[in-house]
């Protein structure tokens, strides 16, 4: 039977109606000038042809503790997880995001497998669109873009159809199965598993008690504090509404900027993150004296489980900083935190952050007119796919990450590398952030004037940085 992580059962443990714990990619396709009109009748015919693969075959099983747990289902009704949409509207980049948004809120039901996928058609000038939506307890970001390389080809030519469903490598999902018979073998696992516990449990006092002296200015080398400092911004009600912008950015000037200040292309991305963030708030009249906090899936080595990551939490700048201050503050943040991930176990680190995000989450659940907050915003970064990228023959002009939004938090921020351009994909809860476009707008207007301070020439040449794209919409007016 798959084994789950302390994350994979947070996950569905910690889901609510208005925190559904679903992530999964957005593509946009391009069908070939030689595809006939039933394009999209044809790709769901295909990949109707695949069986799911693990871990898009397991199905939740409660045990008598009421633990979930996930176990293969022996076979399943395809046609109960993969559907065709037509758009009713006047088939624009907006009525899209509109429509997925909608089937983004709803929670997975947990009576069969735990995705559901979509085709959609009805867009101008015939592109289609995919949406593939994944329970967050069996997948994590970088997995989900493992199976999205398999499914699509650096070749137009190449027209064979692989669904997302059909599954991760063996190597990445292989269960371990429980015997029921007591063995040598058994019994020295049984002493590993409590001392690896043991382990995990001194390794969290560590950093608990490493956190507490960095408090009281007796060292660095810890995390900052939970629920401590966290502006009072970008706050609201739970909901299970959601609003979504995107815009995208030239990955080769990113690559250049990080070859000239030695910073890592997902520091760049914080910091223009970070400028884009004190503009929105700018122009809503909210100007936070502390720095806005971040909360950041960071990946781990040793871990187990569908996902195999911490989500720790740091500062990403200071109000009234330049943009080239900003970078340096953020690249002396992930530094620190790094060194703390790297000097601690896996399980304590994973321990320390589903207890960390628990407790915003009891409090949303009882009701708690002011519960803590761990963040103002979580921002993602899965990495992505080099070069241009088909899909039975029709360019994806777009793979954009839809995410989770956590407890207590009103925005996520998810980064995917496509071909030439990095995506920045925007999901928030409208009553929080209304205006989500305009955080797309300031991003990129950001990312110019990061370039203009570390290079003050490519200022003067920014037309031959390439377009910059932006889109948006609301679901509903209601709501390293």
């Amino acid at each position: 039977m798959p084994n789950l992580s302390a994350i994979d059962l947070a996950m569905f443990l910690l889901e609510t109606p208005e925190r559904p714990a679903n992530v999964g990619p957005l593509l946009l396709l391009r069908p070939p000038k030689s595809a006939s009109e039933n394009f999209a009748e044809r790709l769901r015919a295909n990949m109707m042809m695949y069986e799911p693969g693990p871990p898009f075959n397991y199905r939740l099983n409660m045990s008598l503790t009421r633990m979930p747990r996930v176990e293969p289902m022996a076979s399943s009704d395809l046609a109960a997880h993969v559907h065709r949409l037509t758009l009713k509207g006047d088939g624009t980049i907006d009525e899209l995001l509109a429509t997925v948004c909608e089937l983004h809120e709803k929670p997975l039901p947990r009576e069969g497998l735990l995705w559901q996928h979509y085709i959609i058609d009805g867009l101008a000038d015939g592109r289609v669109a995919l949406y593939g939506k994944v329970h967050h307890g069996i997948i994590d970001g970088r997995s989900g873009v493992q199976v999205l390389a398999q499914s699509m080809s650096a070749d137009p030519a190449d027209i064979e159809v692989r669904p997302m469903w059909v599954g991760l490598p063996a190597s990445n999902t292989a269960p371990r199965e429980q015997s029921a018979l007591i063995s040598v073998d058994a019994l020295l696992g049984v002493g590993k598993a409590a001392y690896a516990v043991v382990s995990a449990g001194v390794s969290l006092f560590r950093i608990l008690l490493a956190q507490g002296m960095r408090y009281v200015g007796l060292g660095e080398q810890a995390l900052d504090l939970p629920y401590v400092g966290v502006p009072d911004v970008l706050t609201g009600p739970a909901s299970s509404k959601r609003n979504f912008a995107f815009t995208t950015l030239p990955l080769q000037e990113l690559k250049s900027l990080s070859k000239a200040t030695d910073a890592t292309i997902n520091d760049l991305l914080l910091a223009v993150l970070d400028g884009a963030m004190s503009r929105y708030l700018a122009s809503q009249s909210k100007r936070p004296m502390k720095p806005i906090v971040v909360d950041m899936p960071v990946a781990l080595s040793g871990a187990s489980g569908a996902n195999q990551i911490a989500v720790l939490q740091f500062a990403i700048g200071k109000a009234g900083t330049t943009m080239q201050q900003r970078l340096a503050a953020i690249r002396k943040e992930t530094a620190r935190v790094k060194a703390v991930v790297s000097k601690n176990s896996a399980g304590a680190l994973m321990f320390y952050s589903l207890l960390a995000h628990a407790i915003p989450t009891l409090q949303e659940l009882l009701g708690v007119r002011r519960p803590l907050r761990l963040s103002n915003l979580v921002f993602t970064n899965p990495f992505g796919f080099t070069g241009r990228q088909y899909l039975m023959g029709a360019e994806v002009e777009l793979a954009l990450p839809m995410a989770v939004i956590p407890a207590g938090q009103m925005l996520t921020v998810a980064a995917l590398t496509l071909g030439d351009k990095v995506q920045l994909a925007f999901l928030g809860i409208p009553g929080a952030i209304d205006r989500i476009s305009d955080l797309a707008k300031f991003t990129r207007e950001a990312f110019e004037q990061l370039k203009t301070e570390l290079q003050p020439e490519a200022g003067t040449d920014r037309a031959k940085s390439g377009s910059l794209s932006i889109a948006s919409v609301a679901s509903s007016p209601e709501s390293l």
